[in-house]
């Protein structure tokens, strides 16, 4: 018998450590997650990190090198929905992705003010608090509606904003899920029970992500635990009234006469927010370009990847100005 396990023990060391994963995965999938997570952060160059600003904490992801650019998530998501995208930006940028107060790993206590408004100030303290003089500037979403309030707050500071599919389009044709908020019905992007969680994604990506068995309950436990604090939230970002829900803070009114480069992507499948708001917004703005994805949903950049991330670098590109020939 000794001679077996003398013979066979590295063999046998590599099965116990995958009996040993396999238990850990189904019965500790928060570990699992976490290693999934770290693997894709460490993919993309990006490291976690914290910072105190009026007092509260915020967590945020950080990689790269060069000109800074500060990416803001959206409702009920997290600064890890940029760890994708960034694998094609951090060589070439300095990346910058916090998560929100009331979100992910940020401070977030119930009752808060979590307004747009309010969120685009706390962004503003953050970029001093990480040393941020001049930035270009991107958000998702919720997370775009906050860019654009503080890069109307702050023009000399932000060089480039980077849209994507972003709440406060005044006038877009109604998607599908706020004709569910028209009529009354729940916003199904709140997640009150986990078996909701399945149908949430089918309408947030055109084409659904696989994700485990473990980790996709544990997410849904995740978010069904936040269920009343994300509902506090929903409603101070949107308004109910006689022509049914609406952004709280149009974002026409404050990027109308914003003199910044702008580059608005939108997902053509996109179910939460039509993507009509490209052109409508891009009409309301002095210099903005539109990039509509076919076969996209909600979150280009978590659904393609590297096609959002080559748009933007195109875009960025656009923006140097080709210097002259030197006369000989």
């Amino acid at each position: 018998m000794l001679s077996f396990f003398g013979k066979y023990w590295g063999r046998l060391l590599v099965v116990l450590a995958i009996g040993v994963g396999v238990v850990v995965w189904h019965l500790f999938p928060s570990v699992g997650y976490g290693i999934v997570v770290w693997g894709e952060r460490a993919n993309a160059g990006m490291y976690q990190t914290t910072v105190q600003v009026d007092g509260s904490t915020i967590a945020y992801l950080e990689g790269g090198t060069g000109e800074p650019l500060l990416l803001l998530h959206g409702f009920a998501a997290n600064k890890d929905n940029w760890t994708r995208v960034a694998e094609f930006l951090t060589p070439q940028y300095r990346v910058i992705a916090p998560d929100l107060p009331g979100f992910g790993d940020s401070e977030l206590p119930e009752g808060g003010d979590y307004s747009i408004g309010i969120q685009a100030r706390r962004m503003l303290a953050f970029a001093d608090a990480v040393g941020l003089t001049e930035f270009h500037l991107g958000g998702s979403s919720m997370g775009g509606n906050v860019a654009g309030v503080l890069a109307a707050s702050s023009p000399d500071r932000v060089r480039s904003l980077w849209l994507l599919a972003p709440l406060g389009v005044a006038g877009a044709e109604r998607s599908e899920i706020e004709q569910v908020l028209d009529a009354g019905g729940d916003n199904p992007l709140l997640i009150e029970r986990e078996a909701q969680f399945g149908d949430m994604l089918g309408l947030v990506f055109e084409e659904r992500p696989w994700i485990p068995t473990p980790i996709r309950r544990y997410l849904a436990r995740q978010a069904a635990a936040r269920y009343h604090h994300y509902h506090w939230i929903h409603d101070q970002i949107r308004d109910r009234g006689p022509r049914g829900s609406q952004a709280a803070t149009p974002l026409q009114p404050y990027v109308g006469d914003l003199d910044i480069p702008a580059l608005i992507v939108w997902g053509a499948r996109d179910r939460v927010l039509d993507a009509s708001g490209a052109e409508i917004l891009a009409a309301a703005m002095p210099d903005a370009r539109v990039e509509i994805m076919e076969g996209v949903g909600h979150l280009p950049m978590l659904e393609q990847p590297q096609l959002t991330a080559e748009g933007y670098l195109q875009f960025r590109a656009d923006l140097i100005p080709v210097q002259p020939p030197v006369p000989p």
